[in-house]
């Protein structure tokens, strides 16, 4: 089985196709093709993983019948896979959370229903060769403690062993490939699997994980940006050594079913670092003996040009599987507008391979003249960057690292200054944009405290937020956006955020949130045990009561909604128009029913306009009724003069069971949970810095540097004070560092700490710098200073 698995290698996902809900082109692919399937081949991959989602196209108890053309198009598909040549693997994918996931609390009828489909998959594949796999469930799931959860998943793994190995045919001998809980290779979850295979004692098993990295790494969260770190490069050795140790070493082969990183596609993973990530997993796991699938979801090969959108990526997928691809500490060099240019030294990891030129472009450089190279250091001399010091900013030429095996690795060089920030002023909900001159810099991450050293922002164990969830840049309007999830629900005061660059520099900016002011007047009542004059329910697409007293909040009557999938209750303004900008609150009560539960989005409507915005309440309690405040801004309609109307959306695309609503009004008076929030930039640091000269000292053989740290002001300054070195330059280090950063972007930055405790107004304090001596070049590095803090 060992050898069936490694000719496997590599595999690829047909990602977000039959696997898409409720059919095959819902979640934007096209359909498949014979000649998709063929091109994957062509491609060097030897096996291919089709996820699929059976639900939709299950029937109802007790029979749980397959609709045929379902189970047909299936087929189709997996004759085209093995007619090119390909290994294949099906499985039941989304049904893990879509119903497999009642297993605790409905057991009898997930298993009638587990049973009655993998009874008739595996008749219908009896007769296929045993290049056709079959994968029990995609990544397992129960809402219940892991102990419990293993339990179930060995039920179920146990019984889908069972009922092929029951249906005839060639399942008798059928490769067939076991989970362990959430794919996970944490060593309690590949033990408990380990004891299901080894109990069921058949020799055709296959165990499958997934990997996705170092989540802080994989989706850019907590400053954990690079991949060079010692967290993500050690969670893909404890991964895959794990399931190597628990499998197979021990004689069970193992299938990466699915892997990559979390938010493939955007700037959130830095590219140079996404490479290096593909590269060191793919070729660890061949060296641990897995199989790899890489998940492509369509963003990878194009299933309309059969042109790969990466080819870089792909270039280094093939180098991996007969050796190592070449990279380096990064991807970007930087030149300072402004600061004398310099010799820039990078260091590669050559990986085993042999340097053989480094191309600017079409031109190949002269070794000496243009660069040197000392064992892996690469130093690019200061000659061939100074013509790039001018004009405008950002990317100016690409330089190539070519060597004797792989592709090259690709050096972006840039052109930059310090970035800039200015004041602007908003609300608390929606997204705010801080207005950012980048000039030819890239946002790394993102660190928001608030003034008394708390964190802030949605992910709140953290002050570094989450890249495209919490902030984005937007290089083409000149923003870094904070995303609508990251000021509604904080309190008034004032957030201190730094904005922290892949050249290394940090600019500092600061939000200070405050109560908005409020209109005057009575509310204006939309629903009060009826319909205000003028209002109707006419373009509502769910059933509606609107004098139901089965649940009344107030008075004799509420309204009762039951929605269909995606159904809608709508409340619109068929009278004369009325002018709604000095209101600025929805308010109404609503009330789950007997059974709660219903995810209902609420949003505006404008005339014969629907929107701008929507939000999305909290789930409904059952028989309980709740006061809903929703400031009109997070609807993106204050202060508007044309709102007619608006609707009550059940966001699921499944029947929901029947809500009320009660006492709809809009409200003059600010929600307290809408506040202005206005942008400033902060005046520098009161600490001052003034750096000496260097020295030899002769007896230690280190370059020594003084730098005194003054308070300037009256005021004492809160400790403790560190001086941080971020960017230091690659030929030299800081001897004397107390310590490198780990919380603090960049992490991995030397550190000395100048005061345990306050510095007292006009004090000032030196520290000494000691160097290892270079062996070309200057020293420098961008110093800054953190106080009031210890988490380094």
């Amino acid at each position: 089985m060992q050898m069936y698995v490694e000719a496997m290698q590599p595999g690829w996902n047909l990602g977000n196709t039959l696997d898409a809900i409720p059919d095959e082109t819902s979640w934007g692919n096209p359909l498949v093709t014979q000649a998709l399937i063929q091109q994957i081949a062509a491609q060097g991959y030897k096996s291919i993983r089709i996820p699929i989602t059976w639900t939709a196209h299950t029937g109802a108890a007790p029979g749980y019948t397959i609709d045929p053309a379902w189970m047909d198009r299936v087929q189709q598909i997996v004759d085209w896979s093995l007619q090119s040549g390909m290994y294949v693997l099906i499985n039941t994918h989304h049904d893990s959370w879509q119903w497999i996931s009642a297993m605790p609390t409905d057991h009898d009828a997930v298993v009638a229903q587990y049973t009655a489909v993998w009874t008739q998959i595996s008749t219908r594949f009896a007769n296929y060769s045993n290049k056709l796999m079959f994968e029990s469930i995609n990544e397992p799931q129960f809402a219940v403690d892991d102990a419990t959860a293993m339990t179930l998943l060995d039920d179920l793994n146990t019984r889908f062993v069972n009922i092929v190995r029951a249906s005839g045919g060639a399942n008798a001998t059928r490769p067939l490939v076991l989970p362990s809980l959430h794919t996970n290779s944490a060593q309690n979850i590949i033990d408990s699997l380990s004891a299901t295979m080894a109990h069921l004692n058949d020799p055709n098993l296959i165990a499958t994980i997934h990997y996705y990295g170092w989540w802080p790494f994989s989706v850019n969260i907590a400053g954990d940006t690079k991949f060079n770190d010692p967290a993500s490069i050690g969670d893909v050795n404890t991964s895959f050594d794990n399931v190597y140790n628990t499998f197979v070493a021990k004689g069970i082969p193992v299938i990466v079913g699915e892997f990559g990183v979390l938010e493939t596609g955007n700037d959130a993973v830095e590219r140079g670092e996404f490479l290096k990530y593909f590269e060191y997993v793919t070729q660890y796991a061949r060296a641990k003996g897995l199989t790899h699938m890489i998940w492509d979801a369509g963003q990878d090969f194009d299933r309309t040009t059969f042109q790969w959108k990466d080819p870089e990526l792909f270039a280094i997928l093939k180098q991996t599987l007969t050796g190592r691809a070449t990279n380096a500490e990064s991807d970007l060099l930087f030149i300072k507008s402004g600061a004398p240019v310099q010799d820039t030294g990078i260091n590669l990891n050559l990986n085993g391979n042999n340097f053989v030129s480094l191309q600017d472009g079409s031109t190949t450089l002269v070794a000496g003249k243009d660069y040197t190279l000392n064992g892996s250091l690469l130093t690019v001399k200061a000659s061939e960057l100074a013509k790039y010091a001018s004009g405008a900013f950002g990317e100016k030429t690409v330089l190539a690292v070519n060597v004797n095996s792989g592709p090259s690795w690709k050096i972006h060089v840039r052109y930059y200054s310090t970035p800039v920030v200015s004041p602007t002023v908003g609300t608390n909900t929606g997204t705010f944009a801080i207005p950012t001159a980048f000039n030819g810099d890239l946002l790394s991450t993102l660190e928001a405290r608030y003034t008394n050293g708390m964190d802030a922002g949605p992910t709140n164990w953290t002050p570094y937020q989450q890249f495209n969830y919490a902030f984005s840049p937007d290089y083409a309007h000149n923003a870094v956006v904070l995303a609508n999830n990251f000021l509604p629900g904080m309190p008034t005061g004032t957030i201190n955020v730094a904005l922290h660059f892949w050249s290394g520099q940090i600019v500092n900016y600061q939000l200070t949130l405050q109560a908005k002011a409020s209109g005057s007047g009575s509310d204006y009542v939309i629903y009060d045990d009826a319909l205000a004059s003028g209002w109707n329910n006419w373009s509502s697409w769910a059933a509606n009561n609107l004098a139901d007293t089965t649940q009344v909040h107030a008075g004799s009557a509420a309204i009762s909604v039951t929605p269909g999938g995606w159904g809608g209750f709508v409340l619109q303004n068929g009278g004369p128009a009325m002018d709604t900008s000095g209101y600025h609150t929805l308010v109404f009560w609503i009330n789950g029913g007997p059974t709660g539960g219903q995810s209902i989005g609420i949003g505006p409507i404008q005339g014969s306009v629907w929107g701008p915005g929507s939000t999305g309440l909290p789930a409904l309690q059952a028989n309980t009724w709740q006061k809903v405040e929703i400031p009109l801004s997070s609807l993106g309609v204050d202060g508007s003069a044309g709102i007619t109307g608006f609707y009550f959306q059940n966001w699921t695309g499944t029947d929901a069971p029947t809500f009320y609503i009660d006492d709809i009004h809009l409200s003059p008076v600010q929600s307290s949970s809408a506040l202005d929030v206005i942008g400033t930039v902060p005046t520098a640091s009161t600490l001052t810095m003034t750096k000496g000269g260097f020295t030899l000292n002769r007896r230690t053989n280190q370059m020594v540097q003084s730098v005194t740290i003054t308070n300037p002001t009256d005021s004492a300054v809160t400790g403790p004070t560190y001086l941080i070195l971020d960017a230091l330059s690659w030929n030299t280090t800081l001897a004397n560092a107390n310590g490198s950063t780990q919380y603090v972007v960049p992490s991995a930055s030397p550190y000395i700490l100048v005061s345990n405790g306050t510095l007292a107004p006009h004090q000032s304090l030196t520290v000494s710098l000691a160097f290892t001596v270079p062996s070309s070049g200057g020293i420098t590095y961008n110093a800054r200073l953190l106080s009031g803090s210890s988490s380094l």
